[in-house]
């Protein structure tokens, strides 16, 4: 697995194609769709492309289609599919989606180490983990200053004016 800046909707389709027919074994299956990193610009598939994907899987393969985990969703990415995706995705995949912000919530559901989790989606958990707001699209640090080290402050020679100023009653 990698990040791939740019995949066109028609090569999803036969990767996930691909996967499906011939490597999943009989019985209920679920999809790990990660969106660590990802830039609405460059490398998501959005709303219309998973929908067109689903919606032409066999109705044997949608009834094994369990659940589709979708993990570090950005903000945007819960708003669109919260607002849009009851309208643009059938029921069935709209209710199929759960929403991972965390990979250590992915492993109450698959035992770790059953799915093989990319460097760079580890690294942006472990990001996520020491910004929690950032789930919520608030960067509480965005210059980080508290990597700076901390410094005294002084008021330099107007300090000593105001600590021995003798105010009048």
């Amino acid at each position: 697995m990698y990040a791939a800046p740019v995949v066109s909707g028609e090569r999803l389709k036969r990767y996930i194609y691909h996967k499906i027919c011939s490597e999943l074994p009989e019985g209920p299956f679920c999809i790990v769709y990660m969106h660590s990193t990802v830039q609405k610009e460059d490398n998501s598939p959005g709303v219309t492309i998973l929908r067109w994907i689903y919606e032409e899987l066999p109705p044997e393969i949608k009834d094994r289609l369990q659940v589709i985990y979708f993990i570090h969703p950005g903000l945007r990415s819960r708003l669109v599919f919260a607002t849009l995706g009851r309208f643009f995705l059938s029921g069935g995949l709209y209710w199929k989606i759960k929403y991972i912000s965390r990979l250590q919530y992915l492993w109450e559901d698959i035992k770790k180490g059953e799915v093989e989790i990319p460097e760079f989606v580890q690294n942006h958990d472990d990001v996520l983990e020491h910004r929690p707001l950032t789930d919520y699209g608030i960067e509480p640090d965005p210059l980080h200053l508290t990597e700076v080290p901390n410094t005294a402050y002084s008021l330099g020679r107007y300090e000593e004016r105001l600590t021995s100023r003798e105010f009048m009653s």
